[in-house]
């Protein structure tokens, strides 16, 4: 590969959400190897990650739905703008972007990289058969998990599991940060905080969130539980839980880390009747700041939990496993220790930005060899 190629990553929107971190962490990755040509195509008009413009690529926004456009329309802007920018490569990354993508594909000559698979879960529906359009017309599919390759039923001849890579440089703004005037900010006066970063939506259990929550302060008074993230169920746990100060609810926030550094243990509850996930981005983004994790079993998460090590996988969500955990960690200063520097190990070795960045640059290579 003698020139950088020209990469178009196209995505449903730019939304808050873990799959758009990470597409725009291995482009900031791609960036700082030398790749310059990039072209982000966002099919509708939310960005939620105003670090997009920093990076070299070239932003265009179709904003479908507010526009009116039709799928004819969208189709015919998306393929036009692909052959302006004359790609390469062309990555989707979300099944909106992938479906509009397998008609393009089938009449231009690029190398089509689809990364969809974000979560472990068993497509279904209309998604079942996008999904099998892809395994058939891409050239390769990266999953952020083995779990979830499998899921997907990835062929193995296309299948790269890519695990997301943690950009060190976003701890410089937590470096020097006043953890005790942040916190004051926020209205926590209790030595530990134990945060959920996750959509308030029915594919995590939030339900059993606010139980451990509310259990927990029914016997102790030095714990603030801190929930971060939107979603449609936000005001209804908002409000059942408004009569408790130690029990906050903050909504979509863009200070994780600095919420994080201020964490003492870190917790992700997943409905696993609705969802399996990949590899979560708020455990890896509390792990690389040494926060212990206890989330639910399933999916990717023992991929990057090892339990007992870095963390503890609680088995179908139960309530009295997962205040034991979080207890434990709170009350053995030593175990903590030793926990919380195992989780900056498991980051650095297995889930650098550098790591990933190297892993999406020899899939280029590899597929661009075969143009």
């Amino acid at each position: 590969m003698n020139k950088t190629p020209r990469i178009t990553f196209v995505l449903d929107t730019f939304g808050g959400g873990g799959k758009e971190r990470r597409c725009l962490q291995i482009v900031q990755g791609l960036n700082k190897s030398g790749f310059k040509h990039i072209q982000f195509i966002i099919v509708n008009d939310t960005i939620a990650y105003p670090e997009i413009y920093q990076t070299s690529a070239q932003v265009i926004i179709i904003n479908r739905k507010q526009a009116g456009l039709s799928y004819w329309q969208t189709y015919k802007l998306l393929k036009k703008h692909i052959h302006e920018f004359k790609s390469d490569i062309v990555q989707g990354w979300g099944f909106l972007s992938l479906f509009f993508l397998n008609f393009v594909r089938l009449t231009h000559n690029f190398i089509y990289i689809a990364s969809h698979v974000a979560d472990a879960n068993k497509p279904r529906g209309l998604v079942s058969w996008i999904n099998s359009s892809v395994n058939f017309l891409a050239n390769a599919i990266i999953g952020n998990s083995l779990a979830g390759l499998k899921a997907y039923k990835v062929p193995l001849s296309k299948a790269y599991c890519i695990y997301n890579g943690y950009n060190w440089e976003r701890l410089k703004d937590v470096k020097e940060f006043d953890g005790a005037s942040y916190k004051e900010k926020l209205g926590i006066n209790t030595p530990h905080v134990v945060t959920m970063v996750a959509r308030v939506d029915d594919n995590k259990d939030y339900r059993c969130f606010v139980e451990i929550a509310k259990t927990i302060c029914s016997k102790r008074s030095d714990i603030t539980f801190l929930a971060v993230g939107k979603g449609n169920l936000l005001e209804k746990y908002r409000d059942y839980t408004a009569d408790n100060q130690y029990i906050k609810f903050l909504g979509f926030r863009t200070d994780v880390e600095q919420i994080l550094s201020v964490t003492t243990v870190s917790l992700l509850c997943t409905n696993i009747k609705k969802h399996q996930e990949g590899v979560s981005n708020t455990i890896l983004e509390s792990m690389a700041l040494g926060v212990p994790v206890v989330a639910t079993y399933g999916g990717g998460t023992p991929e990057i939990i090892e339990n007992g090590v870095n963390g503890f996988c609680i088995m179908n969500n139960n309530i009295k496993d997962f205040i034991d955990k979080i207890e434990t960690l709170i009350a053995d200063k030593q175990k903590y220790l030793s926990f919380s520097n195992a989780c900056k190990k498991t980051v650095m070795e297995k889930f650098s930005l550098d790591k990933s960045t190297e892993k999406y640059i020899e899939l280029y290579k590899k597929m661009l060899r075969y143009k």
